[in-house]
């Protein structure tokens, strides 16, 4: 079965098809992007009327609310949510540095870590924050 991802901010479902999709911003510049729903799979489509630069750090938005999805937990890290087996939303955490290859699924039993470049961020404490029903942590 697919995975869906959502908004923590409004829940609406960011992967209404077979991609993830974000609005992505460069100072005033935004497009969107749409990444692989699979964990651990790295496919990006996106227009070509804005220049992606490998290394450049980029602000992801939920499409709909249009929110800064930045993580709490490391300037680097996008924050959305998944549904576990048991139906409970988590946080999935991936890079939002272009070309990175870095995701992270919060699990019951500690953090599910995919891409050559997680191991970047083995000092980010992902349980480290108050625990909040209201995003879905807890």
């Amino acid at each position: 079965m697919a995975r869906s991802y959502f908004c923590p901010h409004c829940r609406r479902l960011l992967n209404p098809g077979t991609k993830v999709i974000f609005l992505v911003e460069n100072g005033t510049d935004r497009e969107l992007m749409l990444l692989s729903a699979k964990l651990g799979e790295y496919s990006v489509v996106h227009s070509r009327s804005m220049k992606f630069e490998e290394g450049k750090i980029y602000t992801f938005r939920c499409p709909m609310c249009r929110s800064d999805l930045t993580s709490s937990l490391d300037e680097k890290l996008v924050d959305i949510l998944t549904e576990s087996d048991d139906e409970v939303m988590v946080r999935v955490s991936f890079s939002r540095v272009f070309g990175e290859q870095a995701t992270f699924l919060r699990a019951p039993d500690g953090i599910n870590r995919f891409g050559e470049d997680a191991s970047r961020y083995e000092g980010v404490n992902f349980f480290g924050e108050t625990a909040d029903p209201e995003n879905g942590e807890g």
